[in-house]
């Protein structure tokens, strides 16, 4: 949960203004966090601990959500809130994963921007 940083001063107004692609890996795979307390702080936020409560936390600052495969299921719930959404492996467990999910979420990127680019043109 990036949810701390986003209430630095300007740093919402700053995302929001950005021209690249604003992408989020879910913390929560298989309804447990991966890391650290994501999944406390969810619920003491009011939010279900699961890929859809937190792509829900970030509605307005996301263009794309990345899910786990574990979790593909939720695919279209995380779309029907008006993100895009990947489904990749998103547990790093070596150098190797940690690439392929990087890249992953590149590509993502790229695809979003081209499509943005092809609906409403040049994107800066």
């Amino acid at each position: 949960m990036i949810q701390p940083i986003l209430e630095i001063a300007g740093m919402k107004e700053l995302l929001l203004k950005r021209g690249a692609p604003v992408i989020a890996v879910t913390p929560i795979v298989g309804g447990k966090a991966l890391k650290g307390s994501a999944g406390k702080m969810m619920r003491e936020l009011g939010r279900d601990p699961t890929p859809i409560g937190a792509a829900g936390s970030y509605l307005r600052l996301l263009d794309g959500f990345v899910i786990d495969r574990a979790d593909a299921e939720l695919s279209e719930n995380v779309r029907s809130l008006g993100i895009d959404v990947a489904v990749t492996d998103t547990v790093m467990r070596s150098p190797e994963s940690r690439v392929a999910l990087a890249r992953a979420v590149l590509e993502f990127a790229r695809r979003i921007r081209a499509t943005r680019e092809a609906e409403f043109g040049s994107v800066s």
